[in-house]
């Protein structure tokens, strides 16, 4: 039986601190094990000077990760799991989500709220899905591509002129970075991205020991929802970099999934929600499914389509 394990994450403080949560939550459940944490530099760290939209590659920051895996360097790797592909290499899979902060979208380092942003605004993001939804909430508003981890966006701020930076809340929770939220952002205004805020593990498929540790640790009232919202992108066939959004939460005895797609320049804005009764795993990712269809029957294809040309 194994009993040293050694976690695999990129190197910003983001990605450490959630290694370090999912380290302390296994120690926990397996104190008798041995769980080690290392460094790992992916290709999405090295092109710095490029935009997101630019590289549109699936897997830009966890492909060196996953080579991590299947060569033995490490034993799991750690994501964010909005960063992932939802088709993996064969021999892995997703071992568990461990945990899921808050999945919604913040306005960090404005002196105004955006609804009293003067017209004209520079708001800096990376994101397409917050461009276009930000776009057909205030069409006025001057959407400035900036990238980086959270402290360089910060940074831009000053140094591009900019009346604030739109940003997961998940992030900035974590890195104990809460003073610079002006605004916790309405998902009727920007709904977040499929699985924002979600920790995910990835493991190897014959990675037993591994498997049975973290469904340990996984709480279904987070997974559920979580899954739903990545089976509703695969079927989308649509990674995070598309200007798409999904978001499944608990209400009461209800799962309330909703989606939304939009055209970049936010002048098309498609939204569709589905609601499920007592729901369970199985229900709720055929609910996600049905939702996918009713959305590219609406025309979501078309807007995605758009983007990749």
């Amino acid at each position: 039986m194994q009993k040293k394990f050694v976690i695999g994450t990129r190197s910003s403080k983001l990605a450490l601190q959630q290694s370090q949560l999912v380290q302390k939550k296994l120690q926990q459940l397996a104190p008798e094990f041995e769980f080690e944490i290392k460094k790992i530099s992916t290709e999405g760290d090295r092109k710095r000077n490029k935009q997101l939209s630019e590289l549109a590659t699936s897997g830009l920051f966890i492909r060196d990760l996953e080579i991590a895996l299947l060569t033995g360097k490490i034993d799991l790797a750690v994501h964010s799991f909005k960063d992932l592909p939802t088709i993996l290499p064969e021999q892995l899979k997703i071992g568990g989500i461990i945990e899921r902060a808050n999945p919604l979208d913040v306005l960090a380092g404005s002196t105004q709220k955006l609804a009293d942003l003067p017209p004209g605004a520079r708001l800096g993001t990376g994101s397409l899905r917050r461009k276009s939804q930000l776009l057909a909430y205030r069409p006025d508003l001057k959407i400035i591509p900036i990238r980086g981890n959270i402290e360089t966006r910060l940074n831009k701020i000053k140094e591009v002129n900019l009346a604030g930076v739109i940003l997961a809340a998940a992030g900035l929770e974590r890195l104990n970075l809460t003073e610079e939220i002006t605004e916790y952002i309405s998902p009727g205004i920007c709904l977040p991205a499929a699985r924002q805020g979600a920790i995910a593990v990835e493991i190897k498929k014959d990675s037993k020991q591994l498997q049975e540790l973290l469904k340990a640790a996984e709480d279904e009232q987070i997974a559920i929802p979580v899954w739903a919202e990545q089976q509703f992108l695969k079927k989308m066939n649509a990674g995070c970099h598309a200007p798409l959004a999904c978001y499944a939460r608990l209400e009461a005895e209800q799962l309330v999934i909703t989606a939304a797609a939009a055209a970049l320049d936010g002048s098309n804005l498609i939204r569709q929600q589905k609601i499920l009764e007592n729901y369970t795993l199985t229900t709720a990712v055929n609910t996600a499914v049905q939702l996918a269809e009713e959305m590219m029957a609406a025309g979501a294809e078309q807007l995605i389509a758009a983007v990749r040309k």
